[in-house]
């Protein structure tokens, strides 16, 4: 099957799709809009966005998902854009209610729409949403942060005696080492400081080869997928400290069917929030070199 074709009975040779392939695939020949080299199709879908009567096919693509585009009136305002970015707030209080599944799948909808680099979109999601398996793996979690601690406080002990700086890992997180203890402590007295006793969580992880910008195309994903939370009347909150757990545990990778070479840029908790806020918040100066 080919990657991508011209129906050539649709086109009309108005040569709209040319210039918007990426790979320069496209050419006008022989009275018709050929594909040149199909292995090299990316599969954006450009071709088939800008065409006006549809004549790039994509059969691996879901043909329903190429839609009609929204016209610009239809499309948040200025001011509600900005609203919305600044609007959302990092919850740590969630009501005790759980997140329907429907809204979980849109939220996972927001971050399969993000860009990626060379499109190949990479990443992987695991959604949590019962409390049984939360409880499991917050458990797991802070075992693999406290026997973390234990090894930083151990290298910072070795590193006293000696002229042997700290791993970078070890430095960066020295300060976090009495903090899970601490966690670990209050999760005995039934109060959860890792996960705020959110009913969701959502994690993210990719392969080793399979993506070229690991750290733009998980930022990217991310951004879209908590701006749907909160269009969804969500609250999420990120978890950096189950990502240095699940680094840290293959036990933990295990439990969350992670493979072993995956990268996890990122986890959230999601709920429905139970607080208010009734004022935006400042920020530092934007740091800008105009030149």
């Amino acid at each position: 099957m080919e990657i991508v074709w011209i129906d050539e009975d649709r086109c009309t040779l108005c040569g709209l799709c040319i210039p918007v392939c990426v790979r320069r695939i496209l050419e006008e020949r022989e009275g018709t809009v050929r594909v040149t080299d199909s292995t090299q199709c990316i599969l954006c879908g450009h071709c088939k966005a800008i065409c006006p009567e549809d004549a790039p096919q994509l059969p691996s693509l879901d043909t329903e998902e190429f839609g009609p585009a929204p016209g610009r009136e239809n499309l948040p305002r200025l001011e509600q854009l900005m609203a919305l970015f600044r609007s959302r707030r990092s919850i740590r209080i969630f009501q005790k209610r759980e997140v329907e599944k429907e809204k979980l799948e849109r939220i996972i909808q927001a971050g399969r729409f993000a860009p990626t680099g060379g499109n190949r979109q990479p990443l992987q999601y695991v959604v949590l949403h019962s409390a049984e398996k939360i409880e499991r793996i917050r458990t797991m979690a802070m075992e693999a942060l406290v026997d973390q601690a234990k090894r930083i406080e151990k290298a910072i002990e070795t590193a006293r005696g000696t002229d042997e700086p700290l791993p970078v890992k070890y430095e960066v997180r020295q300060l976090y080492a009495p903090r899970w203890r601490e966690m670990a402590d209050l999760i005995k007295q039934g109060i959860d400081r890792l996960f705020f006793y959110a009913p969701a969580l959502i994690i993210c992880h990719f392969g080793p080869l399979e993506s070229i910008t690991p750290e733009v195309d998980s930022g990217l994903s991310a951004m879209q997928m908590i701006l749907m939370a909160e269009a969804l009347e969500l609250g999420t909150c990120f978890c950096g400290f189950f990502v240095f757990a699940i680094e840290e545990s293959p036990e933990l990778r295990k439990a969350l069917e992670i493979p072993e070479d995956h990268g996890v840029p990122f986890s959230f908790m999601v709920g429905y929030p139970d607080v208010t806020f009734s004022r935006l918040v400042s920020r530092k100066p934007a740091r800008v070199r105009w030149l």
